[in-house]
């Protein structure tokens, strides 16, 4: 046998090889170590390429032409295995009137070497073949990374407001207020100036009127600082100082806030 040693290397790292092809792969290996080190380096590509998370992109038209060739490359080969020759595009009909010339014979070396160069690119569809599965592998394994992150991180958010909650209420100088809105609904207002922790739950808000938003303030010796906008969810405004003396205000806004209070509160309460 006197197959192509790209094919024969490419097929040894990555599978796919006949037992009569695999026989010569592997005594190929075993004599040869130019023929070793070209099945390395397939194996190293292939490791590298399978060691990293990050997703790679295949398109479609590049997965539908890798998964062509070998449909086209059997088309080929049959029309040369009748013809001897390469498959070329149907020609026009020839004259009644003449015959067309016979073919010309094709030497046993000249068909090793069309089968070569046919083999030729089949370690480079292979690797592609893998690289589409390894692509599709590190998108999916990417994908998980991100979901942990995603789960991670939320309980990492969650674990923090219950400890600031035990916090807040285990403190000696926790504070409890409640205030009406004008529009209806009221809040709660939690706060310990020990911990440095407030907790505002709405009760039956509203959503701010249309093209305004309703923004959370404290208020102390130094004028205002927003506390972010208000929803209708808990929250505890856990990086913001205040003392004795100072008042959690709400006011409302243009929508998205603004960098100073524009309104007078609808709601102060006693931190």
């Amino acid at each position: 046998m006197s197959t192509d040693r790209d094919y024969l290397a490419a097929g040894l790292a990555l599978g796919g090889l006949s037992d009569a092809e695999l026989a010569e792969a592997r005594a190929l290996s075993e004599s040869d170590p130019d023929f070793r080190a070209e099945v390395a380096a397939y194996d190293e590509v292939m490791a590298e390429t399978a060691g990293s998370d990050e997703p790679a992109e295949v398109s479609a038209a590049a997965r539908a032409a890798i998964l062509r060739i070998p449909e086209t490359h059997e088309q080929e080969t049959s029309a040369e295995v009748q013809t001897g020759r390469p498959a070329e595009s149907s020609p026009e009909p020839a004259s009644t009137s003449e015959s067309a010339p016979p073919a010309e014979p094709v030497s046993l070396a000249e068909r090793r070497e069309r089968r070569g160069g046919r083999r030729s690119w089949l370690p480079y569809v292979a690797a592609a073949a893998v690289l589409i599965v390894v692509a599709g592998f590190g998108a999916t394994i990417w994908q998980q990374n991100q979901r942990q992150n995603e789960l991670e991180a939320d309980l990492a958010a969650t674990q923090q407001q219950l400890d600031e909650s035990t916090r807040l209420m285990e403190a000696t100088d926790l504070r409890t207020s409640t205030a009406e809105l004008p529009e209806g609904g009221s809040v709660t207002v939690l706060s310990s100036e020990s911990q440095q922790l407030i907790r505002l739950s709405p009760n039956d808000v509203g959503p701010a009127p249309s093209g305004k938003s309703m923004q959370m303030w404290v208020i102390g010796d130094s004028g205002p600082e927003s506390v972010g906008l208000m929803s209708d969810k808990a929250v505890t405004i856990a990086d913001e100082k205040f003392s004795a003396g100072s008042v959690f205000g709400i006011t409302v806004e243009p929508e998205g806030g603004s960098k100073q209070p524009t309104t007078d509160p609808i709601v102060a309460i006693d931190l």
